[in-house]
């Protein structure tokens, strides 16, 4: 994997300004919302990590608590799901630190996002592996993507890319990381018609999600 950037200025510079926008279309949104509706019981701790203003999460899920990660805390500040929770916001650089060791605890949290962000991970793999340290047994992380993003702050090695070999990469991230027993693939954006329609302007962003679920071994 070319784990090199096209830009490599310190990602600080590049994320010092809030950017309160979103970053994928509407369809992708919808169906980003409806699997974290299916896959996110009530109740749940949240964590939402490469996070923004804004965190997806379908208006009428009733969680305990929805804690966001960034490189912005202005955007963190106004994202709706924290707030209304009364989550914490973390800012950290996961190229420079690719842990939460410091900010979350093990076992916290129910549930992990990951909403186009993954590309921009240098280390993804030690990431993950912390992930699992942070989620509760048999909790799950859901990391999703398309083909939109900033190329120039991605790894060469995702842009080179297509979908379905992006879904597989993030597979390996995780099986790396090692403690997950389930993983799967979500959505149509693997497709080759769906991913011609796209990048032809005919169709919109096509919608991958990889869910992985943590071991389900009771704590000591």
């Amino acid at each position: 994997l070319d784990r090199s950037k096209f830009d490599k200025k310190p990602d600080g510079d590049f994320y010092s300004r809030p950017n309160l926008v979103t970053h994928t279309d509407d369809a992708f949104i919808n169906k980003l919302s409806n699997l974290y509706d299916d896959l996110i019981p009530d109740g749940s701790v949240v964590l939402d990590i490469m996070s923004s203003h804004v965190s997806h999460l379908p208006k009428s899920k009733s969680l305990s608590r929805v804690d966001v990660h960034g490189m912005n805390r202005e955007e963190l500040e106004q994202n709706s799901a924290r707030s209304t929770t009364g989550g914490m916001a973390f800012v950290r650089n996961l190229n420079t630190d690719p842990s939460f060791v410091g900010l979350c605890d093990s076992a916290e949290y129910d549930i992990v996002l990951c909403c186009v962000g993954i590309q921009y991970l240098e280390e993804a793999e030690m990431v993950f592996a912390d992930l699992q340290r942070i989620l509760k047994p048999g909790g799950s992380c859901i990391v999703s993507f398309t083909n939109r993003f900033f190329y120039e702050k991605a790894l060469s090695g995702w842009v080179e890319r297509g979908m379905a070999e992006r879904a597989r990469l993030v597979t390996d991230y995780f099986r790396a990381a090692g403690g997950f027993d389930k993983i799967d693939v979500r959505g149509d954006g693997t497709n080759v018609f769906t991913q011609l329609l796209s990048v032809g302007g005919i169709a919109g962003d096509p919608f991958v999600a990889v869910v992985a679920t943590k071991e389900n071994v009771p704590l000591s």
